[in-house]
Formats: structure tokens, sequence, C-alpha cells
């Protein structure tokens, strides 16, 4: 027995010392949880995106609501393809709610539950992000009470494929879609989606920038009536670009983006902070 045990410890050594002096561009380059942000910065224009913001917002015709963000990307792993290819699996989830500021209580009228596994497939200025998202829609129960919906479920299972491209450190543009293969309570399958991205290069100690990002989404479940989204305003890092905040002002028109909502419509202003953690960018 002693020398089974013995034997078993040499040939886990030996495999330990051979896989030390094996050369890196023999093995398969993994690097776990790299940066989520580095090869897809998420979209600074998309009110569905996931991330850390609260946004108050000023409806036309005079309601006030409030929108908070919760949740993230994290990368998982990343291996290269090929020279100049790489490829990268996330993870991701969170929570979008929204709030009626028009109320004595800031009844919350609905919270859509997000989860994500995107891949990402980066070449020099272009990425591919594809995978699939998962979105569960509950509505309040003071929205209930106040309006007396009757309870249903809402939820769709998609696959998104979005296509970035930066032809400049400046400049970044974006088209994809998605198509959901399985819904519930939801009229329509699939969703267009299509966006610029401007910034400033950095100043202030090489730590701000100002930015201008608009998007825009057609979804087949209201007629492929698109909705528009623009925000502008400045973004301030630290040097390592690990953390950041943004500030803005937007604009929005269209029909709402949460699944218990999506047949109704608004146009709003709108100001917010978002905020990232973790994982620098480029």
């Amino acid at each position: 027995m002693g020398q089974k045990a013995l034997a078993a410890i040499l040939i886990f050594w030996a495999v330990a010392a051979q896989a030390q002096i094996t050369p890196q561009s023999s093995s398969l380059n993994l690097d776990a949880f790299p940066s989520s942000r580095e090869y897809f910065y998420p979209l600074m224009a998309d009110p569905t995106e996931l991330g850390y913001s609260g946004r108050y917002l000023f409806q036309v015709g005079g309601k006030r609501f409030g929108e908070v963000t919760i949740g993230d990307y994290v990368g998982i792993l990343r291996w290269s393809l090929a020279p100049g290819w790489d490829m990268q699996w996330n993870m991701g989830g969170g929570v979008e709610a929204r709030f009626d500021l028009n109320t004595s209580l800031n009844a919350l009228d609905v919270a859509d539950f997000t989860l994500a596994a995107p891949l990402d497939i980066h070449h020099d200025s272009s990425t591919l992000r594809i995978g699939y998202w998962h979105t569960s829609s509950h509505l309040g129960d003071d929205y209930i009470g106040q309006t007396g919906t009757t309870v249903e479920k809402h939820s769709d299972d998609l696959i998104k494929a979005i296509y970035s491209y930066a032809p400049i450190e400046e400049i970044r543009l974006y088209g994809g879609g998605s198509y959901a293969f399985n819904v519930i309570n939801i009229n329509g399958r699939s969703v267009l989606q299509g966006g610029i991205e401007l910034v400033t290069p950095y100043f202030g100690d090489h730590r701000a920038q100002w930015f201008l990002a608009q998007d825009l989404q057609s979804f087949q479940r209201v007629g492929w009536n698109p909705n528009y989204t623009a925000r502008a305003g400045l973004r301030l890092s630290d040097v390592k670009r690990i953390a950041a905040v943004k500030m803005f002002l937007e604009y929005f028109t269209g029909h709402y983006y949460f699944l218990q909502l999506y047949e109704q419509k608004e146009s709003r202003f709108g100001f917010g902070l978002s905020f990232e953690m973790g994982g620098p960018t480029k």
C-alpha cells in the first residue's frame, strides 16, 4: 500500500514538473476571470443593459419615475483561437426596477430579472457578443392594487447577437438583434438593435471623458415600432480603469422595455448615475 502511495506521489510530481516546463505556446493560453468589459464594453445608451445605475425620469405629461439597475457581467474564461483572435465566456445577471414617484410610497411598479451567458469573439477592432439571455418580469404589489391588473407571468428566453466595431478609440458602432425561442404572454419574438457611441480623448489627468451615445431598438412584439434612447454625459475613472462613474442626461421615446408593460408608450427626459467596479478596460 505504501509503495502504491509513493508511486502515485511520484507520478503527480512528474506531471506537475512537465506542466511547468511545457512552452506556453503549446497550451490553450487560458485566462481565468478576465475583464468582462475589455472586449465588449456595456452598451452606454441601452436602458436594459446590466450595470449599477439609478435614474430620475420626467415623463412628458408631468409624471415622475425612478429606475434602478443592479447587476453586472463577470468574465469567466478567455482563450486564444488563433493569432489575433480571442474568445471569452462571461456570465451576467441583475434586476431592473421602476418606481412611481408620484405616490407617497414611491411604489414599485415593475421589476425585470435577467440572466445572461454571452460569448465574446474578438479580433482587432471587432467583437461579436452572442449568447443566451433570460428575462422574467414581475409587477409590484402596489401597482397591482392600484390598477387591478390580472397577474400573469411574462418572460422570454432568447439568443442575442451584437456586433461591435470601433475603428478608433473615440467611436464605436454596433448592430444586431435577438430571437426568443421561448416566450410567455409576449406577442413577438424578434428584436433589431443598433447604435453609435462617441467619446472624447481622456483629459483631466487622463481620468475624464465626455460621451454621447444613441441606441435604437425595434420590437416585433409592438409591430416593429422603435425605441430611441440618447445619453450624454461625463465619465470619470481611475488611471487603471478599474472603477468609474458616469453622470448623464437622457432622452427616451418608445414602448416600455419592461416585459409586463411592453404595450404602453412614453416619452421622457431624465438624468442618472452609473457605476463600474472591477475588471479594467483598455
